[in-house]
């Protein structure tokens, strides 16, 4: 009776560790901007991933304005910083529309701080549709811009439409 109790336990707990790896799994996922809630994966780019913290504010156009992300970096460190991310996204070969997509982001602390213009610490990214990117301010080089990008400006992967 009691190699029956110990298998039924072993099972149980085999079970539930089954269940909580698929729930990392589930976690693991991008979620497309438009279908994002607070806590939800953006973002999963050489070794960072993005997560949504506040929702951004749909602007005239194509802008996606003050949204707030939360970069967690593998880099030995697992440093975890703060963004006040604004996107403005173009579209291809449409008259009087610039020919690029814009990305640009204040690091924050506190997300009920009131933050001053103009932010010392801004990075922004323009993604030229030729191909070229031009980079302003101090971030590091790393994938996931190029990447929450085409989240946000719904192109790539996150195409929709």
């Amino acid at each position: 009776m009691g190699g029956l109790r110990a298998g039924i336990h072993l099972a149980g707990l085999l079970a539930c560790l089954g269940l909580a790896l698929a729930g990392c799994d589930a976690n693991s996922k991008e979620v497309a901007i438009k279908n994002a809630k607070p806590g939800d994966m953006l973002v999963n780019a050489d070794g960072s991933r993005v997560e949504l913290v506040k929702v951004f504010t749909p602007g005239i156009a194509n802008g996606l304005h003050k949204g707030v992300v939360k970069i967690t970096s593998a880099a030995g460190d697992a440093k975890e910083k703060l963004y006040e991310v604004t996107a403005i996204c173009s579209v291809k070969g449409e008259p009087g529309w610039p020919a690029y997509d814009n990305i640009y982001g204040d690091p924050i602390s506190d997300l009920d701080a009131k933050r001053p213009l103009p932010v010392k610490n801004r990075w922004q990214v323009l993604f030229h549709f030729d191909g070229r990117t031009e980079k302003t301010g101090k971030l590091d080089p790393s994938g996931w811009v190029s990447r929450l990008k085409d989240n946000l400006c719904r192109k790539g992967d996150f195409k929709d439409t």
